[in-house]
């Protein structure tokens, strides 16, 4: 190191070292800040099958809910007839809810999730280690513990709690009393004034969907790829949807190498926030991707433009020394855009890493900032600012909350300079962006769906009940509820009770009957469970049918299915059904010399294929003689030049195939000798001077393991790939 030789260069070298300092203690700090302030935790609606409504407060009406949708705290979704859902929450809450139920989220936080069920059925899961789930009903309430698994059967006069896995604790609210529960002991049923045992068990249509969807996951956290290397852990149940639609690349951005994931399938000039629509969630404009990526790339971390294409950049938990820092902390965004408008055209602009976003909700984050009525006007910013300004996408204003995919009504002859020019900038959107933008109830919908069923207004009393716990925001934590669960006196069961089970009600009605006076509405009503089965755990199968829908096929009878076959004279052809002609041709290759008696000619259907469907006899009932036959008259053109009706081709529908046996008199015997037993095919021996490919005999314990196998559904009982029923 070479000595300093002044005073001045003394001094500049340590305001430079301080320089250095300032910068890497305010990286610390805003990193430090970043973390220990608490993301806003927020759901995503992940699965629908039938309708699923939300409840919109602003409003006093129901919109449809779609997949890929959020939601939070406060947060009302209903099932119609026929509806099922699954909701995913980051911190570990798993909620599956069937037909005709309701449920209300009160409270989302790190380490506790508090969800209401006024009625209907609903599992929850409890998939993290330092999770409480407090799901309340009517009736008292439940706490599942991590890894534990219930039932709620939500009735109007009565619940029932169904333990599958872990440890449950219930607490009825009347009589402030709890509840140990857990798997193979019975269920608890519980009115609003006393707690019996109930029946156990689970519905088995109802555990069916819940395996099925399990094993979805479970097939699904099979992938490999670098994707689960790169995402946060709370986003890596979503490493398969990276892995099938894009790739990670290593691309230097600011001077670092870093690792971006780029979609793939997507059209030339794609990108972000284009594909999919704009609704007003939580006050602020949020993103409903049509995409099957676009969830967690719209909503988490930052999209990034380098070498003339779109990349993301996905959040980081935890900074790198020596890195610039894009985005720390897990942190959930309606949509990172800034907005533009100009007459009647509306337009936003994505966001580069670390630009501000502006928001009414305080969604947090080092880069946020939160637009009050006071401070609004004081907020100066302009197109010209943003670094990706020359991407802006515009459409008009009629479009914005109509279009499904704004690539469709994209404005695309507008350059940068006229977006410079003439276009402002705003926060957020309000009537100052769109005309007449506080009265539009377009902006609530998450589809272009009319709702002509809607729940009766009989719903609402809970819903604004529960309303009133959200706006108090007092959280509990995990710990805290767990410790307050121990301090309640532990109840008895009384077996003397009659507690009724409870009853799926249905709520949905005309649209137009909403708010008719309940007396004038008869709800129907039906048991929860048909049948019950029991809640022992069973391991799921990745990626394979639940064993519910393998069944042997049974055979068809004989004296049904069994036709008489035309005794043949000598010197005659037997003649062939029209029905029996082959599917597929017939391809014949020389046969080679070397082809063992095991070996079949491909003419024949090969005995392990034709067993799909039909159950093989018992190897004991096979004949143990040589079967003997009449001599015919063998056909003297080729067999490649046999014309369908040769007797070889003709296979009669039949009980109970008897796998041929390679018995040297068996394969001596004449070509077209009638079997003397019926329902009995023998392979034929070929022409020697036409060979044709050989299909290796399957063994009778694989013939007997294919008989197991699932038939389409388009083919007859008895019948196989290439044999069709007799007329």
């Amino acid at each position: 190191m070479e000595p300093i030789k002044t005073r001045g260069e003394l001094m500049k070298r340590l305001f430079v070292a301080l320089g250095i300092l300032f910068v890497v203690c305010m990286t610390i700090i805003s990193v430090s800040s970043a973390q220990d302030e608490s993301p806003v935790m927020v759901g995503r609606i992940y699965h629908i099958e039938g309708p699923l409504l939300r409840y919109i407060d602003a409003e006093n009406d129901w919109v449809a809910a779609v997949p890929d949708a959020p939601f939070g705290a406060g947060d009302t979704l209903y099932t119609g007839s026929q509806g099922q859902a699954e909701f995913v929450v980051p911190n570990g809450t798993w909620i599956r809810i069937g037909d005709n139920t309701q449920i209300q989220f009160i409270g989302l936080d790190l380490d506790v999730s508090e969800v209401d069920v006024a009625s209907g059925l609903a599992r929850f899961y409890n998939k993290d280690d330092n999770l409480v789930i407090k799901s309340t009903s009517p009736f008292g309430y439940v706490l599942v513990y991590p890894g534990g698994v219930f039932d709620y059967y939500v009735g109007e006069n009565s619940v029932e709690i169904v333990p599958i896995k872990g440890r449950i604790t219930f607490v009825h609210t009347t009589t402030n009393t709890r509840y140990e529960l857990s798997p193979g002991n019975p269920s608890i049923l519980a009115d609003q004034n006393q707690v019996s045992s109930g029946e156990g068990g689970v519905d088995p249509g109802w555990d069916e969907w819940n395996r099925s969807r399990e094993s979805f996951w479970a097939s699904r956290a099979n992938v490999t790829g670098p994707s689960a290397q790169y995402l946060p852990p709370a986003l890596r149940h979503d490493a398969y949807v990276f892995e099938e639609n894009g790739r990670w690349e290593r691309i230097p951005y600011e001077g670092s190498p870093r690792w971006l994931w780029r979609p793939t399938r997507v059209p030339v000039g794609w990108a972000p926030f284009t594909v999919g629509r704009w609704t007003e969630w939580y006050g602020d404009q949020t993103w409903i991707p049509a995409e099957p990526f676009g969830y967690t790339t719209h909503h988490y971390g930052n999209w990034i433009f380098v070498r003339n294409h779109w990349y993301w950049a996905p959040p980081v938990v935890r900074a790198t020394v020596g890195l610039p820092i894009l985005n720390i902390g897990l942190f959930w965004y309606p949509g990172r855009v800034s907005w533009i408008h100009y007459g009647t055209h509306i337009g936003w602009v994505p966001l580069a890493p670390r630009e501000t976003y502006y928001s009414h909700y305080r969604w947090g984050g080092p880069h946020f900032a939160r637009v009050t009525n006071i401070n609004i006007t004081q907020i100066n910013i302009r197109p010209r600012n943003y670094a990706y300004a020359r991407h802006a996408i515009i459409v008009p204003q009629n479009n914005f909350y109509t279009a499904n995919n704004y690539r469709a009504v994209r404005i695309t002859n507008i350059n940068t300079t006229t977006i410079i020019n003439n276009y402002r900038a705003a926060p957020i959107v309000n009537d100052k962006v769109i005309k007449n933008y506080s009265t539009n109830r377009q902006r609530f919908n998450f589809a272009n769906v009319e709702v002509r069923e809607k729940p009766h207004r009989t719903v609402l009393e809970r819903i604004n009940t529960n309303q009133k716990l959200v706006q108090q925001a007092r959280r509990e934590k995990g710990s805290v509820l767990q410790q307050q669960a121990k301090s309640i006196h532990e109840g008895k069961i009384s077996r003397e009770a009659r507690i009724q089970q409870p009853k799926a009600t249905n709520f949905i009605v005309p649209a137009n009957e909403t708010n008719k006076p309940r007396s004038e509405i008869r709800f129907q009503q039906r048991e929860f469970r048909r049948a019950a089965r029991e809640t022992k755990e069973r391991p799921v199968e990745t990626g394979k049918p639940s064993s519910k829908s393998i069944k042997p096929v049974t055979p068809p009878e004989k004296s049904e299915e069994l036709p008489t076959p035309l005794k043949p004279r000598p010197g005659r052809q037997v003649p062939q059904p029209e029905a029996i002609a082959p599917e597929k041709s017939v391809r014949t290759t020389p046969r080679p010399e070397h082809m063992k008696p095991s070996m079949v000619p491909s003419v024949e259907k090969p005995q392990g294929e034709a067993t799909k469907g039909i159950t093989p006899e018992r190897e004991d009932l096979a004949p143990v003689k040589p079967v003997t036959r009449p001599k015919i008259e063998a056909p003297t053109k080729p067999v490649q030049q046999m014309k369908p009706e040769a007797p070889e081709r003709r296979i009669p529908k039949r009980e109970g195939v008897v796998p041929a046996k390679p018995e040297p008199k068996v394969d001596s015997e004449p070509l077209d000798k009638p079997s003397s037993k019926r329902g009995q095919i023998v392979p034929a021996k070929p022409d020697t001077k036409i060979e044709r490919e050989a299909v290796e005999k399957p063994s009778p314990k694989k013939e007997r393991a294919a008989t197991t196998k699932i038939r389409p559904a388009d083919k007859h009982r008895g019948e196989t790939d290439e044999q069709v029923k007799p007329r």
